[in-house]
This record gives C-alpha cells, structure tokens and sequence, in this order.
C-alpha cells in the first residue's frame, strides 16, 4: 500500500469518520479505521464502525499501490492534524503503516484487517431517492426531542413512517412530541427499479416504518452539504443503508413498535396563543434562571387581557415577567412545564411568530409555525406537568 494526498483533502474527507470510532469496546479492532486503497482507480476508502453504525467515505488520491490496513483511528487523526499542510505519503511495510510529510516521519502498528466486520456493498439498484434538503429538514425538526434513556430503546431513535401519499418523521421522549408530514411521496424509486419493485406500490406495501438510531441521522447532518442534491436510500427489514455524495451509511434498526403518540394529539384545543418566537424564548431563559432544578417548571398564566410568565423555587426565590405584544383566544388558562423542553421546540421553530394551542392546566400544549411550507405539517406537543 502506496499513497500521497494532500494533508488538507486528508482531513477534508475523513473529520466526520472519528465520532463514529467507539472509545472503548468489546471488539478492540473496531477503534480502527479500515483503509483500503486501489492502485487501478486512484480510490481511497476508509471505514469506521460500531457494529450498529457503519461509515464508508471514498475519495481521490494519488495510489501507486495497493493495499488494505486497519490503523488506530484516534492516533492517525492525531497525527494527521499535527502534519504541516503539505503533501502526505503513507505506505505499510511490513505491519506498519509509515505516516511521512516534509521531514516528519510516524510508524504506526497495524491491526489484522481481516478481524474488521464485513462491510457490505454500495448497491443502489433498488434504492429510492430524496431531496436531500428535505431530509434533512426532517431530521432536523424531530431528532432533537429522542430520548437518552437506553431502558426505552424504542424511543432512542427517530421513527420513519412512508405511506402511499405522505410520509412523516416523528421523535419524542415521552415529554414531548416532534413530527414533521410531507403530504406527497417526494420519494423516487432508483431509474433501474420497474414499477412492480417501488416500494409504493400498494398491492405490495401498505406502510413502511422504521425506527432510525439518532446516532445516525446526526451523522448525515454532519455531512449534509448544499451541492450534493439527493439522498439515496436502501431500506431492508433490519438494516437501512444511506448513500449520500461520497458516504455510505450503513445503520441498523431499532427493532420495536413504535408508540401510538398521536393518541395524545388534541386538534380541538380552545384557546390559542400567538407571539414572537424570540421574545418568548428570551422571557423563558431569563425566569427560568431561578427555576427549580427537579423539574424545571415555569408557569404561563395566560387570559386576554395579560400573560404573566413565572416560576416559584422554595429554596431561591421567585420570578415573573409581564408578556406584551401578544394576541389570545379564548379563555383564561395557566399550565406549567419544563422550561427547557419548551425552548428546545421553539428553537425549531421557523417562523417568527410562534402558535400554541392550550387547554386546561391537565392538558398537553400544542405548539406549530405561524405558516408551514406547502404540502407539510409540522407539530410539536409538550406535555404538562402537573401542579
């Protein structure tokens, strides 16, 4: 194995592959990169894996060898971003991989490569397409409200619903709800893929839904680049696999049913709330600097005539802020919440004015742009907390 490159396109193309590398696991071979280079096509292919997550990246360099080596990840990023941004050349001999830029020379051990986990092919025959801005946006206004609890796997990853004329994306943590609906397929089966194998074909497949690990979906956004127009995507029954400009993104599933949330949806709540976004959430984080740190709570105690923002913590004081420039419908009401729950949701809101649906004190808040995009709906519910 044989190869130059330039320190700046080096790092260019493998920055995102280290937040993929476990710092501790079972299999010690996955602390590695897989580098595979090709002498014939001038291709460099590097790997990163967790098991669950698996990254391929392949880029141009100058190869006048071939070869495969598993090298520790954490010390070639090092030592990679140490080097002068100068040419690099990199060559295994014997079982070591010889790291030379200007006059600076690294000898790193090498892994038996052949321990590393069979990485499957980038086959696109029967994958479908998505703008990959749309995608994103997707992810970007569900991902964010998954849970951290690992004893409910099922609500650690985001869910993917696709139906014959819509699709969605829904995360929540069982606080609260983030879903965005795209109501037409904007999917597009591969050109090789005849009509009879488009997963929308309804006599085959009704619905489609999978559980997609966050971790995953923080990597495409990472990656996420305005050049590179769409996503393609291979779902199978255990497995997705996401091919996207010069990435690969093999990710398993989280294989459980995911919750009937929308049974906690209310589209009739009464009262209804319209103010600046950043006004809001500037009130919130100056009342929530004294909140109680067990749960955070705030409270709105809202009616026509005004809306007070206030929290009480027994052990520090209390606060409150008198609301202008606001407009309400309905009848008087107040409801309590985490204040960061809240401002997590406001921070995806897109519109400069924010809607938020209110009942009771017992009742969840719904919470919406002012205006969608045509042929989207995007909804986010916090839940109370009770007094």
């Amino acid at each position: 194995m044989r190869l130059t490159i330039e320190k700046k396109d080096l790092i260019q193309n493998i920055q995102h592959l280290a937040t993929m590398v476990p710092s501790k696991n079972t299999s010690p071979i996955l602390t590695n990169y897989l580098i595979d280079v090709n002498a014939e096509t001038n291709m460099v292919q590097v790997t990163a894996s967790d098991l669950e997550i698996t990254v391929v990246v392949q880029f141009p360099a100058n190869v006048t060898e071939s070869g495969t080596i598993a090298v520790s990840a954490r010390h070639f990023n090092e030592i990679i971003n140490s080097m002068p941004d100068q040419m690099i050349n990199l060559t295994k001999h014997d079982e070591l991989l010889k790291i030379q830029c200007n006059k600076i020379d690294f000898s790193l051990m090498c892994a038996d490569h052949t321990l590393f986990p069979v990485i499957p092919p980038r086959q696109l025959e029967n994958a479908i397409t998505i703008p990959a801005d749309l995608f994103s946006r997707m992810v970007s206004k569900t991902s964010f409200a998954v849970s951290t609890d690992i004893n409910r796997a099922v609500l650690t990853g985001v869910c993917w619903s696709i139906k014959q004329d819509h699709h969605l994306m829904v995360a929540t943590d069982g606080r609260k709800v983030a879903e965005i609906k795209i109501n037409d397929t904007t999917l597009k089966p591969a050109e090789s893929v005849s009509s009879e194998d488009n997963i929308f074909n309804a006599t085959k497949i009704e619905n489609i839904e999978r559980i997609i690990p966050v971790k995953s979906l923080n990597f495409l956004q990472k990656i996420f680049d305005n050049e590179v127009k769409d996503l393609s995507v291979l779902i199978d029954s255990n497995r997705i696999m996401f091919a996207y400009g010069k990435y690969t993104v093999f990710t398993h599933i989280i294989e459980h049913k995911y919750p009937d949330y929308q049974k906690a949806f209310i589209g009739d709540l009464p009262n209804t709330l319209v103010i600046e976004k950043d006004l809001l959430r500037t009130a919130i984080r100056r009342i929530a600097l004294i909140a109680p740190d067990e749960n955070l709570r705030i409270r709105f105690e809202v009616s026509m005539d005004q809306f007070e923002i206030s929290t009480v913590n027994r052990d520090t004081g209390e606060a409150k802020q008198m609301m202008e420039n606001y407009s309400y419908q309905g009848t008087a009401t107040s409801v309590s919440f985490n204040f960061k729950y809240m401002l997590s949701i406001l921070d995806t809101i897109d519109t400069e004015r924010v809607k938020i649906m209110m009942g009771s004190s017992k009742d969840p808040l719904m919470i919406y742009n002012e205006s969608t995009p045509e042929k989207q709906e995007v909804t986010f519910l916090l839940m109370p907390l009770r007094s």
